[in-house]
């Protein structure tokens, strides 16, 4: 019930698509095996679907890497438990700096899931904007071409040493340069 209430406060405030992150809130309880966590976030996750198609509202999972949590760490995983639930309104939201953990390429990661992606976070794993760090974008943004991707790219920056607006304008800069 509470899930269904933040669907649709998530509605009445005019969102779209509602990311769940929430790293420690969905790490493994003692005794209970990934395949047991992922018939739990099913059935939490699928009483809100009815309420949140209603409402114009997506959920996204977002795999999170291993530095934050022990559940969906990868894009495949996401992917796996949005399969078992099985509804087109529990999508995938994918994240730069998390995907930056994983075994694959992150354009590649983009391809396999692509299907499903619901939304997506520019960042790095600095912690900073997109531009400001390690990755490089043009085969991300390549990458979300193919896929006809044609949501929101979110900023999310976790390091404010440079202040939020300086991220933000560096940021905003950077992908208006590479996505003419």
């Amino acid at each position: 019930r509470y899930f269904t209430e933040l669907v649709g406060l998530c509605g009445d405030l005019g969102g779209r698509v509602m990311v769940i992150g929430s790293p420690k809130q969905r790490s493994l309880l003692p005794g209970v095996n990934r395949d047991q966590a992922m018939g739990y976030a099913a059935e939490v996750f699928t009483p809100a679907l009815e309420s949140a198609v209603k409402r114009g509202v997506t959920l996204a999972i977002e795999p999170l890497s291993t530095r934050e949590t022990d559940f969906l760490n990868r894009a495949a995983e996401a992917v796996e438990l949005i399969e078992r639930i099985g509804h087109p309104g529990f999508r995938l939201h994918l994240d730069v700096r998390a995907m930056s953990d994983e075994d694959k390429p992150i354009p590649q990661i983009i391809r396999e899931s692509a299907k499903h992606l619901a939304h997506f976070h520019v960042n790095d794993p600095n912690l900073l904007g997109p531009g400001m760090g390690e990755v490089g974008y043009v085969p991300i943004i390549a990458a979300l071409r193919a896929a006809r991707y044609d949501g929101w790219l979110s900023v999310e920056a976790f390091d404010m040493r440079f202040g939020a607006e300086r991220i933000a304008k560096a940021s905003v800069e950077y992908l208006q340069k590479i996505l003419i």
